[in-house]
């Protein structure tokens, strides 16, 4: 799907803001509408559940009624969980649960280009920081030779460094594959 995901799939979304509050986002691709929704709309339920707003779909579109305010966080979500969708070709509950988040979107605003440089590309998936401190352990990891992280158990370290430690070997090799 991943392949299928780039190829084929269109990211355009417009965005239609109405005098009611209320923002439509409409898809090019309905294909790219389904894997944002999820099954029966559980992606769209599961965003619903965690901000505490009104989400509806009909047809080839979302449409969010709230605050201004909301509204623009739910759309940064959205936009967060198309990216991620056409990067990996799934979403699990954790990129929901990121795309909320308030680093995500700060960096998301700030960066419009996509910060490339702290993203882990695996064989699978890729690997996003999830808050600044996160950030910061991926550059430390990138950057030196020894790197002595202690923290709270489930905060990541060991799943970003052996991320990271794979993404270098497989540079390296395909590296080494250009010189042969």
């Amino acid at each position: 799907m991943k392949n299928f995901a780039k190829s084929k799939l269109n990211p355009d979304l417009k965005y239609v803001y109405s005098e009611n509050n209320s923002l439509s986002i409409v898809f090019k691709s309905n294909e790219l509408l389904l894997g944002i929704l999820g099954e029966f709309n559980n992606n769209l339920k599961e965003l619903e559940k965690i901000t505490n707003t009104s989400i509806y779909s009909r047809g080839n579109s979302i449409l969010l009624k709230n605050t201004p305010e909301k509204n623009e966080i739910i759309k940064n979500a959205i936009q967060f969980l198309v990216d991620q969708f056409l990067n990996n070709g799934t979403l699990e509950k954790k990129d929901i649960e990121s795309s909320i988040n308030k680093f995500m979107i700060d960096e998301k605003v700030t960066n419009k280009s996509g910060n490339v440089e702290y993203i882990i590309k695996t064989p699978k998936k890729s690997v996003i920081p999830r808050s600044e401190k996160q950030k910061n352990y991926i550059r430390a990891l990138k950057e030196s030779d020894i790197v002595i992280s202690a923290g709270p158990a489930g905060t990541g370290k060991t799943f970003l460094a052996v991320a990271v430690a794979l993404t270098m070997l497989l540079e390296k090799k395909n590296r080494a594959n250009y010189f042969i």
